[in-house]
């Protein structure tokens, strides 16, 4: 049986916003293709259950079909399973506070697939992707 391997497996949020520029930017980065996580919030759920977590599941099936290098973590501005850019005092602080929730996951990860480099961005309305 032939394997099938990918570079990236890329975990984001659903929000039809980022979608375009996401995608954009992902097939620049991997023009052979990724695999794509996609859940509302992003990473939130796995920082929240963890072994349980969806998220984890899909990263554990894609990395055993597929053997990814890169894991890609993507957060972005304004995410309503988050509450929105309203639940925060102003853009600095809701982007430390996605930062944080990126660090957690990355922690998390590298115990899992120490075997896979792991790359944390941030995506902004205005299409700008900041990695973290």
């Amino acid at each position: 049986m032939q394997t099938e391997t990918c570079e990236a497996v890329v975990a984001h949020c659903i929000d039809f916003r980022f979608r375009k520029v996401l995608n954009e930017y992902l097939m620049s980065r991997f023009p052979e293709g990724y695999d794509l996580i996609s859940i509302a919030g992003g990473v939130k759920e796995l920082v929240e259950k963890r072994d349980s977590s969806f998220v984890l599941q899909q990263l554990k099936i894609s990395h055993n079909l597929h053997q990814p290098k890169i894991i890609v973590l993507i957060q972005h501005e304004d995410c309503g399973a988050y509450g929105g850019s309203k639940k925060f005092a102003g853009p600095e602080e809701e982007k430390e506070f996605q930062s944080d929730q990126l660090q957690k996951v990355e922690a998390i990860l590298k115990e899992i697939f120490p075997d896979c480099a792991i790359e944390k961005y941030f995506a902004l309305l205005s299409g700008e992707i900041v990695q973290i």
